[in-house]
């Protein structure tokens, strides 16, 4: 259980094009805008209430019920064009390459994006 809550967290704030912020260049809208929805197989789409595939809704607003997660996504993802992420590479695919791509940032000033 732990693995994979652990997987499926990594999988939710890791990408190589997910940024990481210094103390110099962070907000809280850039951090919350520093994940990533991730399609899941159904059944742990529906087990899981969405937070996989809404988690980006998730960081900019705790609050919203999982039972409208999905709606306001929609909405969010016209609002927030190119900054709304999301990855539609199969889970276990995505473990693979996330895995092999995103090992360090060089610093932790500014903008820093994964290197392999």
């Amino acid at each position: 259980m732990n693995a994979w809550l652990v997987l499926y967290t990594w999988l939710q704030h890791t990408h190589p094009d997910v940024p990481h912020y210094g103390s110099d260049d962070f907000t809280f809208l850039k951090g919350a805008l520093s994940t990533i929805d991730r399609p899941y197989p159904y059944l742990i789409d529906q087990l899981h209430h969405h937070i996989g595939t809404t988690h980006v809704l998730h960081h900019l607003n705790f609050s919203v019920p999982h039972y409208r997660a999905e709606e306001y996504t929609k909405a969010i993802k016209h609002v927030l064009g190119p900054s709304y992420r999301y990855d539609q590479t199969p889970i276990t695919k995505a473990l693979f390459a996330t895995a092999r791509r995103c090992v360090y940032v060089q610093s932790i000033h500014g903008t820093q994006y994964y290197q392999s």
